[in-house]
């Protein structure tokens, strides 16, 4: 039996900022560990990737919230 690598595409926005706001979850849990065993500009280099995942992340989170306000109104 082959099992499938690549999941289902996302059938909504919704769906797709989820899986999105994950994704930039586990990238951030990678570059902090990374950046935590990392000294010097190594080590500042993968805090300020982390600071950039954080910020999308803040993007993709105000987006979904507008969502569901949009969709409760």
């Amino acid at each position: 039996m082959i099992k499938k690598l690549v999941p289902d595409p996302p059938h909504t926005t919704e769906e797709a900022l989820l899986r999105i706001f994950d994704l930039l979850r586990s990238a951030a849990a990678v570059m902090y560990e990374s950046g935590d065993q990392q000294s010097g500009t190594n080590r500042h280099l993968a805090f300020a990737a982390l600071y950039l995942v954080d910020m999308a992340k803040a993007v993709a989170d105000h987006q979904i919230q507008s969502l569901h306000e949009q969709r409760t109104a």
